[in-house]
């Protein structure tokens, strides 16, 4: 995570008054942001290659042999690649129930034991997937298509999701010990608009 990541405000949900300005978790930076686009790109590519081919398919009953291998590869990538940029947006699913009923001191073990689980399957993640890519790297294995595309490429999208994520979990834990809960979302203002409060406290004349 980028410096610029972290930034200074107001005390968010899980921050502490003893603190002062507790800096909000999540906020993404340029090299974050650029992750996310290059991942966007891949899954709205795949999404393309799948129309075009559901299209040939029943317009025009031509099948492209490159279609469905090309859609698999962008995918995974896509899926690895923003593994730990969705967690940063607090896109992973978390049960909230039991956790905001215990004390805040049991709340913050709990944080640190769910980003150390979190750390070690990145781990193993990453670490189990790299002899398999040099594997395929050193056999020089290729995809069954006509495109040949190394089969090793695909398999690293592994580890890279491995790191991304371990990287996520290790800024969750740095921030759940210093400062408090980094997998509580962003509040969301629920206020209505100025107008359509006003329109909705004028008092109208009854017919």
């Amino acid at each position: 995570m980028m410096a610029s990541d972290l930034e200074s405000a107001p005390l968010p949900k899980g921050g502490s008054a003893d603190d002062g300005a507790v800096p909000v978790f999540g906020r993404l930076g340029w090299a974050s942001r650029l992750v996310l686009a290059a991942g966007t790109i891949l899954a709205l590519a795949a999404t393309a290659i799948m129309i075009l081919e559901g299209f040939s398919r029943y317009a025009l009953n031509v099948s492209y042999f490159w279609a469905e291998e090309s859609v698999r590869f962008l995918m995974v990538w896509a899926f690895f690649l923003t593994l730990g940029v969705a967690g940063f947006r607090q896109c992973h699913i978390r049960t909230e129930l039991l956790v905001q009923r215990l004390p805040r001191a049991v709340q913050r073990v709990v944080w640190l034991v769910s980003c150390a689980a979190g750390m070690l399957f990145a781990f193993i993640l990453a670490y189990s997937s790299i002899p398999q890519v040099q594997r395929f790297y050193s056999m020089g294995m290729v995809s069954e298509s006509s495109l040949e595309l190394p089969m090793w490429i695909l398999f690293l999208a592994m580890p890279v999701g491995g790191v991304a994520l371990f990287l996520y979990y290790a800024c969750a834990a740095w921030y759940a010990w210093r400062w408090g809960d980094p997998f509580a979302p962003e509040p969301v203002d629920d206020d209505p608009d100025a107008g359509v409060a006003a329109a909705m406290t004028r008092q109208e004349p009854l017919l």
